[in-house]
């Protein structure tokens, strides 16, 4: 259904939350060490959800130019709005696309309800989470691969940037291959589908089977998001996330080793995750790296930090965005590799 200016209204985000104490203590005594002075800024951020902001990805499919006006009036912008033509065509900002919206207030839009048969005009997402794909810089009649695709908010983000000859959004698990497979019947047109493929295969062996067939290659991998393991549990399940959380960087390297088995010669790999933790971002880059001397890692920071309302750290394996009251974005990791 159509949005109007009266029902689509910014509203604060005022659900409460649980707390959960030993993940907090976990990331207080990690984070304090890793990231020092900025620690204190990002934790203020993540233990008030009431300052996250929020970003609206309006949909290319579906008619938008009302929404967009309304975002507008109400002192939208949209994301990077100085960056070059490659940074813009990147985030949908060409005459085809349509933008990413940001607000420089915590301001959060309701959400559409899926309905069959019906596209969806916007979708909401932490706009940091666009910076992954625009690293990628997706190029019409491209051959992509989103390895681990569930909610699906990434591959809708590649298909509002440019018309690859293929997209395949890999989910294993069956549950959030639902969520997937709805995302996308919500956004994009029925006749995309001989395009947009879902798949279901281990994404720890995908690079063997299917190995040097992809152009481009996205590896958003399952990481112990910050955001969501401070409240989604209480505190016996905080220990054992916390159990969880020490194995996860073994399996993302896994994920990025079989990335970069999918990707042909001259291809790129772009490794991500909504983690602070140095253990499952510079550390699986510089391990797995170790391993292809045919892969180059190259440096974003020109490409990627252009936009002043987004709080970056650099490191040499890949840049790190770290959320600041006025800044909230992220938490979100970002590393490009070429494979030569």
């Amino acid at each position: 259904c159509a949005v109007s200016g009266e029902n689509l209204t910014a509203i604060m985000h005022k659900k409460q939350r649980t707390l959960c104490q030993p993940v907090l203590d976990h990331f207080d005594q990690q984070y304090s060490e890793e990231l020092g002075d900025l620690w204190p800024y990002a934790r203020e951020v993540l233990l008030d959800p009431q300052s996250w902001q929020y970003g609206i990805m309006l949909n290319r499919f579906t008619a938008v130019t009302g929404i967009a006006q309304i975002l507008r009036a109400q002192g939208f912008s949209t994301l990077l709005p100085q960056a070059d033509v490659s940074v813009s065509f990147a985030l949908g900002q060409d005459s085809q696309s349509e933008p990413c919206y940001i607000h420089p207030s915590p301001l959060r839009f309701p959400s559409q309800a899926h309905r069959p048969g019906q596209l969806k005009q916007y979708y909401l997402l932490n706009a940091a989470s666009l910076l992954p794909v625009l690293a990628l810089q997706v190029k019409d009649g491209e051959k992509v691969l989103d390895l681990c695709s569930a909610p699906g908010g990434k591959a809708l983000a590649i298909m509002q940037s440019a018309s690859p000859a293929l997209l395949c959004c890999n989910e294993p698990d069956l549950h959030r291959r639902d969520w997937l497979a709805k995302t996308l019947e919500s956004f994009l047109p029925h006749s995309l589908k001989s395009r947009v493929i879902v798949s279901a295969q281990d994404g720890r062996s995908f690079g063997q089977s299917e190995a040097g067939l992809y152009d481009k290659v996205l590896v958003d991998a399952p990481c112990s998001n910050d955001r969501s393991w401070l409240y989604s549990c209480n505190s016996q399940q905080g220990e054992q996330r916390l159990k969880e959380r020490a194995r996860l960087p073994s399996l993302q390297a896994q994920l990025l080793r079989s990335a970069l088995l999918a990707v042909c010669p001259g291809g790129t790999v772009v490794y991500s995750t909504c983690t602070l933790s140095s253990f499952e971002n510079f550390s699986v880059v510089e391990t797995v790296l170790k391993d292809f001397p045919e892969a180059e890692a190259e440096d974003l920071w020109e490409e990627i930090t252009q936009d002043a309302s987004v709080s970056f750290y650099r490191h040499r394996l890949g840049i790190l965005v770290v959320p600041q009251l006025g800044k909230s974005w992220g938490p979100m990791f970002l590393k490009k590799v070429y494979w030569q």
